[in-house]
């Protein structure tokens, strides 16, 4: 398997993998480097690799740069490092200079792996996994994370030239996988409709395990300093445009009840942008930011919510069709949700009574919501339970890992 994230905070990849070795196979996982983590260990017999993105020198200088651009005191020096990460010709051969030796070195540890099935997590590893299968003669699973060529980060993120290479590696690999993965049934369709050629498709969603004890209450109140009466109101997930971030920033302004914190964990793609923006906006005593934790810790933390947001805008289908992990996660720290009216979401949330959907783009709509949670205990209470209970009956990763093991045990039988 492959994957270009940290794997301490991928759940979804940490579980597949968890599953395929516990149903005999032997596997191995090259994902991304992380501080404090060896190039190679070995994990509950699972094989981990991470191949090094840059060179020591360079990984030094690159960290250097980073925490010059996010200097607080907005010096000069500063403002130039920002606009200068931010510049695309910059970014292009920045980008040319990182993805392409390490690129090499991924494709490399898979090639040496000399696997009998070749796991792509995501487009951006399809290709290495493709190519390395077909040189050794072994299956390709292409397991589609996001609806990558419909997304905003392919839309408006990635570079010409890059936005061609993705798109021949999709057309060439996706139908000659031996099996395509997508998370949502929704986007299942599409994939079927852009590659009618696809030999199987599975629809393996990102539910959680299931934990039918749920953590102690107040970690969270305690990393916060809020008072056992405070009402937390969370988002968990990568801070980036596009989440809804900003708009939950002025509906923060906009609700007055006192009891109210905001608290927003995850890893920071934004470079300090947003919570510069809650700063300015006078929210420093309002909203709270921590840093990501390992997946297996976050139900420590989600569990102390009084609601969660989800809260993607409608910029593209892959938002539109989005199920994402955090959406089961609440569910099942039994989280009352404020959601994007978005068919997919919705199909969920209202199907099992766990929350509200909301226009991602309305401070004036999120802050509605919130204000109502923040005023019925009673609603809360019924949605926590009502979700937590659908989390423990359906949406939970044991059908899910059943479906992964039956589709490996057919490669197994091909």
């Amino acid at each position: 398997m492959v994957v270009k994230n940290r794997l301490s905070t991928d759940a979804r990849v940490k579980k597949e993998m968890t599953v395929l070795a516990e149903d005999g196979w032997a596997v191995t996982i090259i994902a991304m480097p992380e501080p404090g983590a060896p190039e190679e260990e070995f994990r509950k017999g699972i094989r981990i690799l991470r191949p090094p993105v840059f060179s020591q020198k360079k990984e030094q200088l690159r960290a250097h740069v980073i925490r010059s651009s996010e200097d607080s005191r907005n010096s000069l020096a500063a403002s130039i490092i920002r606009s200068l990460r931010k510049n695309r010709l910059r970014r292009f051969t920045a980008d040319l200079g990182r993805d392409v030796p390490w690129e090499r070195r991924l494709k490399k540890a898979a090639f040496d792996t000399d696997a009998s099935v070749y796991h792509a997590n995501d487009l951006d590893t399809l290709e290495i996994c493709g190519s390395v299968s077909a040189a050794r003669n072994a299956k390709l699973v292409y397991d589609s994370h996001e609806l990558w060529l419909e997304s905003s980060r392919y839309l408006t993120a990635t570079n010409f030239f890059n936005r061609i290479r993705l798109s021949r590696i999709e057309k060439k690999y996706a139908p000659e996988a031996d099996a395509v993965i997508a998370v949502t049934p929704m986007r299942g369709e599409i994939m079927q409709k852009m590659y009618p050629s696809i030999r199987e498709l599975e629809i393996i969603e990102n539910a959680p395990e299931k934990l039918k004890d749920l953590p102690p209450k107040g970690k969270l109140r305690s990393i916060t300093g809020a008072s056992p009466d405070s009402l937390i109101a969370l988002y968990q997930g990568v801070i980036c445009p596009e989440r809804g971030l900003e708009e939950l920033l002025r509906a923060a302004q906009l609700v007055k009840n006192p009891a109210l914190r905001f608290v927003i964990i995850g890893m920071d793609a934004w470079n300090g942008t947003l919570q510069r923006t809650a700063s300015e906006m006078g929210l420093d005593q309002k909203v709270f930011f921590l840093p990501p934790v390992p997946s297996e810790e976050l139900p420590e933390i989600t569990v102390d919510a009084d609601m969660g947001f989800i809260l993607f805008r409608n910029t593209c289908l892959n938002h539109y069709y989005s199920l994402p992990n955090k959406l089961y996660e609440y569910m099942m720290a039994g989280v009352p949700i404020i959601a994007s009216c978005f068919p997919e979401l919705q199909r969920v949330i209202e199907g099992v009574g766990s929350g509200l959907t909301v226009d991602p783009d309305s401070a004036e709509s999120i802050a509605g919501a919130v204000e109502n949670l923040a005023n019925d205990p009673s609603a809360r209470h019924r949605m926590a339970a009502s979700g937590r209970a659908a989390a423990l009956d359906m949406y939970n990763w044991e059908p899910q890992s059943l479906k992964l093991k039956n589709l490996y045990r057919r490669l197994r039988e091909q």
